[in-house]
């Protein structure tokens, strides 16, 4: 047995149900995707610009397939985003839409980008050098945290149950990369409340939307015949689905105790269970063909960089912050006014002793829930 710490984002609390209902339509939205289209055209550009011009010394790093492969990944996407104008989600379906055949090629990338900074499984191990670093920040910004909850799930268990995947900050560092952390709007819209369209486990999905995984509650006849449902018992994290695929299974702890803030599992506490799935929102976007103003998707334009500060600088908001210094994501909290840290520098030697380095930290989550982005005046908010 062992004790692990309750989620933060519970299902129960309204703000954590609307903004995972927020992010799922930001994610599924024409306009997110056609950011991710022209950010890699621009990364396709940039590189091959620098393999025709760049010295030797520097280009035999990259993988000579690189530029195959980004270009491949180009055509889906162009081939993809017309498809999607109309309505037509199936461009997530597993191995034939367009943008789930994108998973090959990108991922490929990542991988071999620059293998004098991977290692021999193809994860980065270093930072890049700051020329190759400016190249890769475009591949950057063609990905977006939770783009891949879009495909159907595999093996028929959904892709996520818990908000904490989505709205935990400290996910959005991944592999020595930085993800842009989203920015809701100050009044997020409430989550639709509907009941007429509930399906179960292995049931085919008859819409694309956005799914809860529900136990009915029923009312009750001489107690124990059923007479209409009453309400719903959430289960976890809305999951969105396009229509066809089949209603897949939920993921769940084997829970033995649970207090306020922890839970008692099991040592092998993963567990699937059959569900229902209430329909909460259909999503009709695009099929009359016209893409409608999607900019409150993207209030992080305004805003612009995350506010940053340096080792030994004094800390200008109290909160969590991150930094990809020394070699691998690091975290720390600090309050307003203390001096910023330094930051561990990564050792693959269990018994190497600690090194430091300066730092420049970016601010992932103020304790006050004020913006984390430096103003388009240049102030620190």
């Amino acid at each position: 047995m062992m004790s692990i710490e309750k989620t933060k984002y519970p299902m129960s609390d309204e703000q954590v149900r609307r903004k995972l209902f927020w992010l799922l339509q930001r994610l599924s939205s024409y306009s997110l995707w056609q950011r991710k289209r022209d950010a890699w055209a621009c990364f396709t550009e940039k590189y091959e610009q620098a393999l025709k011009t760049w010295p030797e010394e520097i280009t035999r790093g990259f993988d000579k397939e690189v530029i195959i492969w980004a270009y491949d990944a180009l055509r889906l996407y162009d081939e993809g985003l017309p498809e999607l104008a109309v309505g037509n989600r199936q461009v997530w379906q597993r191995l034939t839409g367009e943008f789930h055949q994108l998973f090959r090629p990108v991922s490929l990338i990542e991988r071999y980008f620059y293998w004098p900074c991977h290692d021999e499984r193809g994860g980065q191990r270093e930072p890049y050098p700051p020329e190759i670093e400016k190249i890769n920040q475009w591949r950057v910004a063609a990905e977006f945290w939770g783009d891949n909850l879009l495909y159907p799930p595999q093996n028929n268990v959904c892709n996520f149950f818990d908000a904490e995947y989505l709205l935990e900050p400290k996910n959005y560092i991944y592999n020595l990369t930085l993800f842009a952390y989203p920015v809701f709007p100050q009044n997020l819209p409430p989550v639709p409340e509907r009941s007429d369209i509930i399906i179960k486990t292995d049931d085919a999905v008859p819409c694309d939307g956005i799914w809860e995984p529900v136990k009915i509650l029923y009312n009750h006849k001489f107690l124990v015949v059923k007479d209409g449902i009453r309400g719903f018992k959430n289960l976890g994290a809305y999951n969105y689905f396009i229509r066809g695929m089949s209603a897949p299974r939920q993921v769940y702890y084997d829970v033995l105790m649970e207090s306020d803030k922890e839970m008692l599992i099991t040592d092998d506490p993963i567990r699937y269970r059959d569900v229902e799935w209430r329909l909460v929102w259909e999503d009709t976007r695009y099929c009359d063909g016209i893409i409608p103003d999607e900019s409150a998707y993207f209030l992080d334009d305004a805003p612009g960089e995350r506010i940053t500060c340096r080792t030994g600088e004094q800390c200008p908001h109290s909160g969590q912050w991150a930094t990809l210094a020394g070699g691998h994501q690091q975290f720390v909290y600090v309050r307003e006014g203390d001096s910023m840290p330094v930051a561990k520098v990564y050792t693959s030697g269990s018994f190497s002793p600690d090194r430091f380095t300066s730092a420049s930290w970016s601010l992932m989550v103020r304790d006050d829930d004020g913006i984390v982005f430096v103003s388009t005046t240049g102030e620190q908010h």
